[in-house]
């Protein structure tokens, strides 16, 4: 996402990014608090089914797993792009590639997939603290808050960038993995946003001041090209293994945290049961099958950006669900906590949702209006399922 936002930012880039991590931040507090209440997988309808009952849950849950769906295709994209960038190979063949590929590791084990998670995370932190190095010395070189486009340029970066922090909340879907999770879950929460941000704001702030950001804007592979100006071909090549490797990184966390979603739901009757089971070795077969073979659908028409936007409006519009049920249940006593906590119970995720609400406008009618049809499709299918007698479960 660092080019196109760059053409809406210019060398505020970094702005951008600490405005959305603001609003992730805000937002990770009503997972922290409602995650330690209730640690189960699929978070979004968990949370916001205790707070306003099984269909409003059932919408949360829905549109965050689209938009993980989503994510998937929007980062498999991003993979392809760099591999035709390394290789020639088109970039439909190549997300197409990965996904085959991340579906197999899963189908092993949830060890063995976040073990090479931490190994591909280890490469993409070295390459993202090498972008930050290389770009250091070019920082008092250019206007650090020029707006080409101004504030609604900004915002526009800031919404669209906010892609780039789906992944805190998926903590949520491996809270019954978690060892001590009302414990581990709100830390994990917190740490990750802060060093996510910390890390994204210096990259911003290094690529800006090393290439002109009408440059990053129409470079297919923007990290790369940073490390080609200063380095020459030879980093090139060794940024674009990095971004290969953070990609499938991110697609391979993502449908993890999309299979154990639907996993989620499934348990307490909200999908189909046969979507609930699991292996012996504990996998969600039928989910992770499903899941991979969505965002390989998704991935056929090969539009990075328009993917992106609309994967934004459909998480912020399942923030917005799960930051209104923190301060309900604030107010209904279910928190039974001291008085100043239940003040920040309210105020804090009130803040988020207006932030949450600023943002989702500037995504775009298109993928607004794209979300408010998964929105009623998703509820009237909450409606079907909540009808029936002896579909739901609890859990």
């Amino acid at each position: 996402m660092i080019g196109p936002a760059a053409g809406l930012a210019g060398n505020a880039l970094w702005l951008a990014f600490l405005l959305s991590g603001a609003v992730a931040g805000l937002t990770a507090y009503s997972y922290a608090r409602i995650g330690s209440m209730r640690p189960k997988d699929s978070p979004e309808f968990q949370y916001t089914a205790l707070a306003f009952g099984p269909r409003v849950g059932f919408l949360a849950g829905w549109l965050m797993l689209a938009a993980d769906l989503l994510a998937v295709a929007t980062v498999a994209l991003a993979f392809g792009s760099y591999l035709a960038h390394l290789a020639g190979v088109t970039v439909v063949a190549g997300a197409l590639t990965l996904l085959g590929v991340t579906g197999v590791v899963l189908l092993v084990g949830i060890g063995e997939s976040v073990a090479l998670a931490i190994v591909l995370t280890v490469i993409e932190a070295a390459g993202l603290i090498f972008v930050i190095a290389i770009g250091l010395p070019a920082w008092g070189r250019v206007n650090l808050l020029e707006l080409p486009h101004g504030m609604a340029g900004l915002s526009g970066a800031a919404a669209l960038i906010f892609f780039a922090y789906l992944g805190f909340d998926e903590l949520g879907n491996l809270a019954e993995e978690m060892r001590d999770p009302e414990r581990n879950l709100p830390r994990a929460l917190f740490l990750s946003m802060v060093g996510a941000t910390a890390i994204y704001v210096l990259v911003a702030l290094s690529a800006t001041a090393a290439v002109d950001w009408r440059d990053l804007e129409a470079s297919p592979a923007p990290l790369a090209l940073v490390a080609r100006r200063a380095l020459g071909s030879a980093a090139d090549l060794g940024l674009t293994v990095v971004a290969l490797a953070a990609t499938a990184n991110t697609v391979l966390l993502l449908l993890v945290a999309a299979s154990r979603s639907i996993y989620g739901m499934a348990g307490a009757g909200m999908l189909p049961h046969r979507l609930g089971s699991v292996t012996r070795r504990g996998i969600p077969l039928a989910a992770t099958v499903l899941v991979t073979i969505i965002a390989s659908a998704l991935v056929l028409p090969g539009n990075l950006t328009r993917m992106a936007t609309l994967t934004d409006a459909a998480v912020l519009s399942s923030f917005m669900l799960v930051n209104l049920s923190l301060p309900w249940l604030a107010y209904s006593g279910v928190t039974r906590t001291s008085r100043a906590r239940r003040v920040a119970d309210v105020a804090v995720p009130g803040l988020a949702l207006l932030l949450c609400g600023w943002l989702l406008l500037h995504t775009g009618g298109p993928s607004i209006a794209a979300t408010a049809g998964l929105a009623v499709v998703g509820f009237t299918l909450a409606s079907w399922r909540v009808a029936r007698p002896g579909r739901l479960a609890p859990r």
